[in-house]
């Protein structure tokens, strides 16, 4: 278990995919998420992505020993163009070897009926691409594990599950993540590793380790869950994202460091 550690390429918004794919290698994963998200971090636009683009991309990675493990593509799945988005999404992830497709919700409770009509649809397509779509803790509508179970146990739709967001938990929700994490564990396809410092909607995401988050007690939840999935780790810092790309090098390095202690505290290597 918890052969999956990947960092997302997000953690290196404002930068290439190049300088974020070096930083990650050196600091010691072998696995990426790679940001695909339209308007915020687009390092590979999944819709328009042709076979010259899919091998740059595998050049580029190979170069720096590395693997794409899922994809961030956000979007907002009460439209179609969202949801279209996610599909072109999906057959990337299918083309690139990901298991694991991540995306937002909704940003209105009324447009819950809508997501439930299009979520049908997008299980579907990630059932031909055998792929998860995993639903993110994040925003006011689903702001908790408990809210997406909630979702997921009224749809039950295969190919759609979770993806925990530890800060996000805390952010958006307010709710302790190590408690909340087993109301939902049973849907969690994938998970973000991201601590958080300060209070309710405070953006401040730091480096593993330097937040409030109990790490430890999340890991030991996965493994007496036997829950071997993809873990990845954001680091959004302050939001503002001024920083050198040497800030943020040392912060995955200090994270891969952190995990590292914990798998072998843990007994879990």
């Amino acid at each position: 278990m918890f052969q999956w550690l990947a960092v997302s390429t997000n953690t290196y918004h404002g930068f290439s995919l190049e300088e974020a794919l070096e930083g990650i290698a050196q600091a010691g994963f072998r696995y990426v998420e790679l940001s695909c998200v339209p308007d915020w971090t687009l390092h590979f636009r999944c819709d328009r992505a042709k076979e010259e683009d899919f091998r740059k991309l595998r050049q580029k990675l190979a170069h720096f020993g590395l693997s794409v493990l899922s994809l961030s593509a956000h979007s907002n799945l009460a439209t179609e163009e969202g949801c279209a988005y996610l599909v072109s999404a999906l057959r990337c992830a299918r083309e690139l070897g990901a298991r694991v497709v991540n995306t937002g919700t909704v940003d209105r409770e009324e447009d819950e009926d809508l997501l439930r009509k299009h979520l049908e649809w997008l299980s579907r397509e990630a059932g031909r691409c055998d792929v998860f779509l995993a639903l993110e803790v994040h925003g006011d509508v689903f702001s908790s594990g408990r809210k997406l179970r909630e979702l997921l146990e009224k749809v039950q739709l295969p190919y759609v599950g979770i993806n925990y967001d530890t800060g996000n938990a805390l952010f958006y929700g307010d709710v302790c993540p190590e408690e909340d994490l087993r109301i939902c564990l049973p849907w969690v396809v994938h998970m973000h590793l991201k601590d958080k410092r300060g209070g309710y909607k405070v953006w401040d995401f730091p480096p593993l380790g330097d937040g409030t988050v109990d790490f430890p007690t999340i890991f030991r939840i996965l493994w007496e869950g036997r829950k071997d999935i993809p873990l990845s780790v954001e680091i959004e810092f302050d939001g503002r994202f001024e920083h050198p790309r040497s800030f943020v090098d040392v912060a995955v390095q200090r994270s891969f460091q952190y995990l590292q202690r914990i798998l072998e505290e843990g007994g879990y290597r």
